[in-house]
């Protein structure tokens, strides 16, 4: 179970490495606006990341 989270989160860290091609600047410190389907999965690691971490 514990290497399952621990992959998981490596999995998530390279998504939110990698960014977004058309908006190198969005980190996914704030929400996307959903206007770019990229942005908005970047977006959606981090919040699963961050749950991931409070368990």
């Amino acid at each position: 179970m514990e290497q399952n989270k621990e992959q998981r989160q490596i999995e998530l860290l390279k998504i939110l490495a990698k960014g977004c091609k058309k908006h190198p600047a969005y980190r996914a410190i704030r929400k996307a606006t959903e206007r770019c389907e990229e942005c908005v999965f970047v977006w959606q690691a981090r919040v699963e990341l961050n749950k991931l971490e409070e368990i």
